[in-house]
């Protein structure tokens, strides 16, 4: 490859690191608000949403350029593939965090409270994305698989806020608040779901295995 092309890639990686720093920031700063009801911390999760979408759209188009260009082989290639897949994860995980923040503005609003719960899958989400960003940066295998196991500790917590929420309805008939509360675990567990799904990605790019389904049968 040209020496043109290297400082590109460098650049592209470099804008990438940014990008996935902001987006991860979002999620942090969604969940810290969730933690403090600090409902103008969350305002401001959800007005950077919109630089979060053009950066995934200029990164998305550069890639597709270097691609296109270039005709990139091993791994550069594996580096522009991997760089693509989660750039889409990333925007899905501010996405989410927009969402949380919108949702926890409405229950503080309402008076409601947030369960224990809520707040634990709060900050297990964060470090799992502290943990891929990481992994991401240092093409780090079994961090990356360790975020992977981590996942079933995200859907526990989202069981055991369902049952929270249940209860809610059940003594308390507080419905707006415990709807706002199951949709903030729903997203939380998504949020869960993207970063396995990046770890997958730091996986393939550290060793070019592809792991998905890899545990299926038949």
């Amino acid at each position: 490859m040209s020496q043109a092309f290297d400082a590109e890639l460098a650049q592209l990686r470099r804008d990438f690191t940014a990008h996935a720093a902001m987006c991860f920031e979002a999620l942090e700063r969604a969940c810290e608000a969730l933690r403090t009801r600090d409902t103008q911390l969350a305002a401001r999760v959800v007005e950077g949403d919109d630089r979060v979408d053009r950066d995934e759209v200029r990164i998305e188009a550069e890639v597709v350029r270097l691609i296109t260009l270039h005709h990139p082989v091993a791994r550069d290639m594996r580096l522009l593939v991997t760089i693509l897949k989660l750039n889409d994860d990333l925007e899905r995980v501010a996405d989410h965090a927009v969402n949380v923040s919108w949702l926890m503005r409405r229950i503080v609003r309402r008076g409601g409270e947030i369960p224990d719960h809520v707040l634990e899958l709060a900050d297990h989400v964060v470090r799992n994305g502290r943990a891929v960003f990481q992994a991401f940066i240092d093409r780090d295998t079994p961090a990356a698989m360790a975020v992977m196991r981590g996942d079933a500790a995200v859907d526990a917590l989202d069981r055991a806020v369902r049952n929270d929420v249940h209860e809610m309805l059940v003594k308390q008939g507080e419905v707006g608040t415990a709807l706002h509360l199951f949709r903030i675990s729903r997203e939380l567990e998504r949020v869960g779901d993207h970063l396995s799904n990046m770890a997958e990605d730091v996986i393939f790019l550290a060793t070019g295995e592809i792991v998905r389904h890899a545990g299926a049968s038949g």
